[in-house]
């Protein structure tokens, strides 16, 4: 089977920003490890905090997919792998456009410089990740600094959406690979896919929001929220609209080991809540992951720029990075449950 748009994306909650991205009205996108479709589907490859070779052996494989056009979803703030996986499919023969925006999302590259919300990353909260904190604000030097500079590899700026569009066009006429957030990769499927009127979900309460991500900004948003920070192991009441479990901020530095049993530890207060609810919120990469497992999802649109809603198992489920929305974001999502 050929597909017309094959996307790959190096953790699970960007693979659902690239699906929920693309999605429209009657046009749901399969997303998650095994994801397969003739028109347009994300495939997980979780590459974002294994060792590089292997990050790149997986996106290699990945590619050998028939597909008539192709993007990969790396992280706006330049964590992960990125470098070695677009190195692997310039020697695969593939021609890369390296695209680091997603305006609507306050992400942004000016003059070979990233941005997060006006901050060069890494002094935004990416650059203090505790496991895959960027190098450097400029992908040129990311590239060099891995020996991953090649002939088939452009970086071009965005800095707003006019010019993240034809920067998504130029990708198309050149016959380019669109590597980038969510937004770039939405950009070029906007080149390649039939017009998708804007899906129109509505979040449905008890409300279920699990936060597994220790990026200060998704801290920041639960503050801001104003209800009660519930830690694991404290009874959960749905007959509210609206419970907050985290997982508690660790002293020091946390082990990727570490970080994936508080993934797991999460993601089974998800389980074991799963029946009373009907809008699940997970809040961080490795806590969707836990909770979705390998399962595909139908990804149905977005609620707001960078944060995708799906159906999963009956429910609504609403997936959102670590870093992704304003100080505002689950306030605003959530207001009229408040």
């Amino acid at each position: 089977m050929s597909t017309t748009l094959f996307v790959t994306a190096d953790d699970r909650t960007g693979a659902f920003e690239c699906g929920g991205i693309i999605a429209g009205e009657g046009f749901a996108v399969p997303t998650g490890p095994h994801a397969k479709s003739d028109v347009c589907c994300v495939v997980d490859i979780d590459t974002r905090q294994i060792e590089a070779n292997d990050a790149a052996a997986r996106i290699r494989e990945a590619h050998r997919t028939e597909a008539t056009y192709r993007a990969h979803k790396m992280d706006a703030g330049l964590r992960g792998n990125w470098a070695q996986e677009v190195f692997a499919l310039a020697e695969q023969g593939h021609s890369i456009a390296i695209v680091p925006s997603f305006p609507d999302a306050g992400r942004r590259c000016k003059d070979g410089v990233v941005y997060i919300y006006d901050q060069p990353v890494l002094d935004s909260p990416f650059g203090q990740d505790p496991l895959t904190a960027p190098i450097s604000n400029r992908p040129i030097e990311v590239l060099e600094h891995f020996g991953c500079l090649h002939d088939n590899i452009v970086i071009w700026d965005a800095n707003d959406t006019l010019e993240l569009n034809a920067a998504a066009q130029q990708c198309f006429i050149e016959n380019r690979m669109m590597v980038g957030p969510a937004g770039a990769v939405g950009a070029f499927a906007d080149q390649v896919l039939p017009e998708r009127p804007q899906a129109s979900v509505h979040i449905e309460a008890p409300v279920l929001i699990i936060c597994g991500s220790l990026n200060a900004n998704s801290r920041n948003q639960l503050d801001v929220l104003g209800e009660q920070i519930l830690r694991p192991g404290d009874p959960v009441d749905l007959a509210t609209h609206i419970q907050v479990v985290a997982s508690e901020i660790p002293d020091s530095e946390i082990t990727l080991a570490q970080s994936q049993a508080k993934a797991s530890q999460m993601a089974a207060i998800a389980r074991d809540h799963f029946s009373a609810v009907e809008t699940l919120i997970i809040i961080g990469g490795d806590t969707s992951a836990a909770v979705v497992q390998d399962e595909t999802l139908e990804v149905l649109g977005t609620v707001a720029a960078g944060i995708p809603i799906s159906r999963f198992k009956e429910k609504l489920l609403i997936t959102k990075g670590g870093g992704i929305g304003t100080t505002q974001a689950l306030l605003d999502l959530l207001k009229d449950f408040l």
